[in-house]
């Protein structure tokens, strides 16, 4: 049995360090409800910290596998045990591997017995028509018209894998319509923070509360939920602090903003930790959903129940849009890779200020020409 040190009070939670019998150091992992383990990877490493997410989120948690059963061949469900067998098919990280992989077992629940080649463009209909009808509030809310749009986008790639496998001949749901907002409805997804409501924010959470450092994380970071409960002072390397996004898998490095220092250092010591910029009340790292009420909590105290952490990320890419950055800048930071998705997050940009700017700019240009267009015609005259 290893020997217990004393110098676990600097690793992150539910982690200790110990001398094995050979006498060398090693880092071990232990929580209750979890899978415990040992890291290979030194500490503090970007591999370190790849292994402590691993352990704190395990895959298996994250989307519990369908018992894989005898599938006839031809059917929903030897398509669909054949399209999963490959991960990769599904996205390039784990959290959106989970999430598309729910979207497709929810489509076979009840109908994987049904032979492939008989599945029409109709019934892709009547599916996705059926997913639009928005049940539950909050979190427990389920279906709407972005779910059965993310369901149809999801057939549709399961579907061109069935053409190409053999299954069928044509892809019934690109036959099938496209899922339309109904009339009278607009959505334009989570709210996008406007100035005078971070200003509101700020007012009622002063410098010093973990609910203030929250919301300049989020606003001068540009980074989704998942990726901003992990980040920490221990992380920083030359006023940089790297991200490696639990989405997509991307490596971004991100300046830290004064105003966002300022927040880290108002911070008190006992409500942070070296690893952790925001703890819970018991001392012990956030996870994503826990951080989405909880900071949802503090954006109704502070009189603003329709703002969300989510829509902090689109605020930046707002003010980013509003000053006319080029959409490469704007990628650098937020990790966006399609330009069409980093506009349905600037679409809130002030049209007035840009507006503003596009006449300043004409009326210039306007000027400045007939001015030119009138002393070649004064010049024409008197040598005339």
């Amino acid at each position: 049995m290893g020997k217990h040190l004393k110098s676990n009070a600097f690793l992150p939670p539910h982690v200790s360090r110990f001398k094995s019998q050979h006498g060398s150091e090693r880092l071990r992992f232990r929580k209750k409800g979890l899978k415990g383990g040992y890291f290979v990877a030194p500490f503090g490493s970007k591999a370190f910290w790849a292994e402590y997410d691993a352990f704190l989120n395990p895959i298996e948690d994250a989307a519990p596998e369908t018992p894989k059963q005898r599938a006839a061949p031809g059917t929903l469900n030897d398509l669909v045990n054949r399209y999963l067998a490959v991960p990769e098919r599904l996205g390039p990280s784990d959290v959106t591997q989970a999430k598309i992989r729910a979207v497709i077992e929810d489509f076979r629940a009840g109908r994987g017995d049904r032979p492939v080649s008989l599945v029409t463009f109709e019934a892709i209909d009547k599916i996705v028509a059926k997913k639009m009808i928005k049940t539950g509030t909050g979190n427990k809310a389920k279906g709407g018209i972005h779910a059965a749009r993310k369901l149809r986008k999801e057939l549709i790639r399961l579907f061109d894998f069935a053409v190409k496998s053999g299954f069928c001949e044509k892809n019934p749901v690109r036959l099938s319509e496209k899922v339309k907002q109904p009339r009278g409805e607009k959505s334009t997804g989570f709210h996008s923070w406007t100035e005078a409501e971070i200003d509101r924010f700020r007012a009622h959470h002063k410098l010093g509360s973990r609910e203030r450092l929250a919301m300049e994380l989020l606003l001068w970071t540009d980074q989704r939920r998942s990726d901003v409960v992990k980040m920490g002072k221990a992380q920083i390397r030359d006023g940089r602090i790297p991200i490696t996004q639990e989405k997509t898998g991307k490596v971004l490095w991100v300046a830290m903003a004064p105003q966002l220092l300022e927040a880290i250092v108002a911070l008190p010591p006992e409500h942070t930790s070296p690893f952790c910029f925001l703890m819970t009340k018991r001392g012990k790292p956030f996870t994503k959903e826990s951080f989405g009420n909880w900071f949802k909590k503090a954006c109704i105290a502070a009189e603003l129940p329709h703002c969300t952490a989510h829509g902090l990320r689109k605020a930046t890419l707002r003010r980013m849009a509003e000053l006319e950055m080029a959409n490469k800048t704007m990628k650098s930071l937020s990790g966006q890779t399609r330009d069409e998705t980093l506009a349905h997050y600037i679409e809130s940009a002030n049209q007035k200020r840009l507006a503003d700017n596009a006449i300043t700019a004409l009326a210039r240009w306007e000027m400045h020409s007939r001015e030119g267009e009138k002393t070649d015609e004064y010049r024409f005259t008197a040598n005339d």
